[in-house]
């Protein structure tokens, strides 16, 4: 229960009902940041804050990397973003993991480990 009430404090972040737009965040953005935003208005999920996006995304890499499962993880985006349907919230949960910690990622087709 800890968890979850940490999970919906820190997912707020991703408000998606603003579109997105010029986002003072991109001046001091790393490379993986503008990448990260890009990929999500390339996919169509819009937020409030670039900044509150970046940090929400390295909070899901947070979660996964303890072991919390990605069904979870956007569920707890689900209950805080109430217009977030799955398909945006798997697409924000799959571009966070892909842009900040990929080695989280699960490739198909590879040998499972011993």
């Amino acid at each position: 229960m800890r968890f979850a009430a940490a999970l919906l404090a820190a997912l707020t972040f991703v408000g998606l009902a603003g579109p997105a737009s010029a986002d003072p965040v991109v001046g001091t953005a790393s490379d993986v940041d503008i990448a990260f935003l890009t990929a999500l208005q390339a996919a169509g999920v819009t937020y409030r804050s670039g900044e509150q996006a970046i940090v929400t995304a390295r909070l899901v890499c947070q979660f996964i990397a303890q072991g919390k499962p990605s069904t979870e993880v956007l569920q707890g985006l689900q209950e805080r973003n109430p217009g977030l349907t799955t398909q945006h919230g798997t697409v924000f949960v799959g571009i966070a993991a892909h842009s900040y910690c990929p080695d989280q990622l699960v490739q198909s087709g590879a040998p499972a480990a011993p």
